[in-house]
């Protein structure tokens, strides 16, 4: 399907957690992220689980399976500040089979923060900054695949990254071997990164991914293609 249109929901919502910002009060652009919650953490991704009782309508592959959202390792869910003052849940998961965790998966999601978006062309839309996480995988090497759920009224297009080109590309498409599709009330990004390829920013394959780049934003389609030096609206670089 094309990467700048998310398709029309089909199938309906499961209870998914989400859970508050797991860190101290701090700046996205001119956004402040959630209070950080309080609690145990029996699934080991930074959110406490008390927190994880707060459900919202948001796909994936936490329900039904007769475990736990709390012991969850491959999911995470959190409130994130929206442009305009508001908030809005996103879930991300690892090992992602369509949105679903892999059965038998011992992928991990060590973290996941909201960061202000930084360095993007001018004209680019990032509505909830920047989405970084760290996440292993099971074998060194491996490219892990990644969805993450958003509120269908986060106007985005893709999941944009810049590559070692130094070209702004949408993971979330054909070429990259990923998807931007509506599942139940949500919008959900699929993309692959691999461990010690050109997104992973450690560029080692040690068994560890960490993304920090990328963001689910509205990227003007007048500059893709173009490197950051070439674009003629680029800016911050």
């Amino acid at each position: 399907m094309s990467d700048t249109t998310a398709s029309t929901p089909a199938s309906s919502p499961l209870q998914q957690n989400t859970v508050s910002d797991d860190k101290q009060n701090q700046p996205v652009g001119k956004l402040t992220l959630a209070s950080p919650p309080e609690g145990s953490d029996a699934g080991r991704d930074s959110v406490p689980d008390a927190q994880k009782e707060r459900t919202v309508s948001i796909p994936g592959a936490v329900t039904g399976d007769g475990i736990q959202n709390s012991a969850q390792a491959a999911v995470a869910s959190k409130t994130v500040a929206k442009d305009g003052d508001s908030t809005a849940p996103i879930t991300l998961v690892a090992d992602s089979r369509d949105g679903k965790v892999s059965a038998g998966s011992n992928t991990h999601i060590v973290s996941l923060e909201q960061k202000a978006a930084a360095n993007f062309p001018e004209g680019a839309e990032t509505p909830i900054g920047v989405t970084e996480f760290v996440a292993t995988v099971e074998t060194a090497g491996d490219s892990a695949k990644f969805s993450l759920y958003l509120d269908p009224n986060t106007d985005v297009n893709g999941y944009w990254a810049l590559n070692s080109a130094g070209v702004w590309v949408n993971l979330a498409s054909e070429s990259y071997g990923g998807q931007m599709t509506g599942e139940g009330e949500q919008v959900r990004l699929d993309f692959s990164i691999q461990d010690g390829g050109e997104f992973d920013a450690d560029g080692v394959a040690d068994g560890s991914v960490s993304f920090i780049s990328g963001a689910a934003a509205r990227m003007p389609l007048s500059i893709v293609g173009q490197t950051a030096e070439s674009a003629p609206d680029a800016a911050g670089f």
